[in-house]
């Protein structure tokens, strides 16, 4: 070999080697901007899901996990329209179809059954209360099996004006503050002590809620204990110390209703600044969050909602529920037909309702406003309110999972993403998309995820039986129809009868239950603006 010929030879291979760390860079760099990578995978495995709301963390998550195992996840976003419909006819006539795909909890029965989703394998031992709430158990068993993972979740919960609630806690500890200075031995007005004899140097004012005029009708109250040095102070001291932000904080944790009957007897008293119209409001035209009314007293499935044997509907329980519901309309006065989850959202911003129902979209539409200078108050969150002292409530809630295809020939490659996906990918989650995991014990920015949290673990999973999957839908319309004053016990008799038609394929007629007449005690809400329909 000449001269020549050998420098041609070593210019080519420099130029290769340049070319290879030129690519190298290059792909290095695609990586870490999380655009597309052409990758060489030891196995590819095919996600479908419906909402686009997820595809940047998929995404994120996809190539995390391609890093961590070579293992390729090709992400595919299709229309909700007859999705398992899609899946199980390409499963079954084409090559075309997901190793795994996303699925909310009320469809897992009609998957199972199917085929399409199958038994989860988890060897990680993550489907535990270690790592998942009962809820978000049941939510994926089926038939005594797992048959998915629990990925993020959807439920209701109070939502409350905590600007509001602080307002009047401040009105009423000064009051008693008051009252206790001019009667530092727990003197009445007229020289006696409270129990009508003589004072002799009883320590502390005992002035309740009732005789300060501002009983809200929640859980009695403990008088406040003063401390002698509090009390020595003047006004402008008081209302600058720390004793009085911690006695506001607290009383106004003790104005968030428990119950229905916390509502309306805090609706009696509660005199309302002019901007507000409402004092509880809500979606009244969809059953998600109305559910909670009956949640305790019906019973569809079982548990884990699987169980076609478990239809309880029609019970003197629920029936004493709905003639509530029925009963708040002629006191908050909401009309279904222009009330909507949106018109709700915006009063409450705008200050106009104190209590409302709200889903987990909240917090972020909330803070969002905030930033925005949209949303001038600070607000609260708790649990769904029961209905009175022996009535409970329950809301609702629909989990979606992670399935994997039964048809898919590599589900075990499957299943380590699916469980990766649920158990170990999940901090950044309701950052990433508004979804929040269903994975426990993930730290929050936002405490009031803490309380959501609770009311997800304490909710009902909707349920999967397939012979009553239009339960929803007809239950929603047998809410509006009560609503607008048709007979609770009636209607429900007739849903009952429906539902247990379609489970069993006979023809079945309820016992009709008779209900004692319960005196009304909603009255209107008094408001002026509640007259005009507000």
């Amino acid at each position: 070999m000449n001269l020549k010929t050998r420098l041609a030879v070593i210019l080519l291979i420099v130029c290769a080697l340049a070319l290879e760390i030129y690519v190298g860079a290059v792909d290095t760099e695609v990586r870490e901007r999380g655009e597309d990578v052409a990758y060489t995978a030891k196995d590819t495995i095919t996600l479908w899901y419906t909402d686009d709301a997820l595809t940047d963390y998929l995404s994120s998550v996809a190539l995390t996990y391609y890093e961590d195992t070579d293992v390729h996840v090709e992400l595919e976003l299709v229309s909700g329209l007859e999705y398992l419909e899609t899946i199980n006819q390409n499963s079954v006539h084409n090559n075309h179809y997901p190793d795994l795909f996303i699925v909310g909890n009320d469809s897992l029965g009609k998957a199972y059954l199917s085929g399409l989703a199958s038994e989860v394998k988890d060897e990680g031992h993550v489907l535990t209360d270690g790592y998942f709430c009962e809820t978000a158990l049941n939510a994926v068993t089926y038939s005594g099996h797992y048959v998915a993972y629990p990925m993020y979740y959807e439920t209701s919960f109070l939502l409350y004006n905590r600007t509001y609630l602080q307002q009047i806690a401040q009105t009423k500890v000064l009051e008693e503050w008051l009252w206790a200075k001019e009667h530092p031995q727990g003197e009445t007005d007229s020289g006696e002590a409270e129990d009508g004899t003589e004072n002799e140097g009883d320590a502390g004012a005992d002035m309740t809620d009732t005789e300060n005029g501002a009983d809200t009708g929640n859980e009695e109250e403990k008088a406040i204990v003063w401390d002698e040095g509090v009390l020595l102070l003047s006004e402008e001291e008081f209302l600058a110390s720390a004793e009085f932000a911690q006695l506001v904080e607290e009383c106004a944790d003790a104005l968030v209703p428990d119950s229905i009957e916390d509502i309306l007897d805090f609706a009696d008293q509660y005199d309302a600044p002019d901007n507000v119209d409402s004092i509880f409001k809500w979606d009244v035209s969809d059953i998600f969050y109305n559910y909670f009314f009956a949640g305790d007293s019906i019973q569809i499935g079982g548990p884990a909602g699987d169980n076609p044997e478990v239809i309880d509907i029609y019970n003197e329980n629920t029936i004493r529920c709905l003639n509530i519901y029925q009963d708040l309309n002629q006191f908050f006065s909401i009309e279904a037909d222009t009330t909507t989850y949106a018109s709700v959202m915006q009063e409450f911003m705008d200050g106009k309702i104190i209590f409302t129902l709200a889903t987990t979209d909240a917090a972020a539409t909330l803070e969002e406003a905030k930033a925005e200078e949209r949303f001038a108050y600070d607000y609260g969150v708790a649990l769904i309110p029961d209905l009175s002292d022996e009535l409970a409530a329950k809301e609702v809630s629909v989990t979606s999972c992670i399935a994997v295809n039964g048809y898919s020939d590599k589900k075990d490659a499957a299943n380590m993403f699916a469980r990766y996906v649920c158990a170990a990918y999940a901090d950044s989650m309701y950052a990433r998309t508004g979804k929040v995991s269903a994975r426990r014990y993930i730290p929050h920015e936002n405490p009031v995820f803490y309380t959501i949290e609770q009311a997800y673990e304490l909710s009902v999973p909707m349920p999967k039986v397939v012979e009553s999957s239009n339960f929803w839908v007809e239950l929603e319309i047998c809410f509006t129809n009560i609503w607008l004053g048709d007979d609770a016990n009636f209607t429900l008799k007739k849903l009952s009868e429906q539902i247990k038609r379609q489970v069993t394929g006979e023809e079945i007629v309820e016992t009709y239950i008779e209900i004692e007449e319960e005196e009304v005690i909603y009255g209107d809400e008094g408001m002026e603006s509640e007259e005009n329909g507000g």
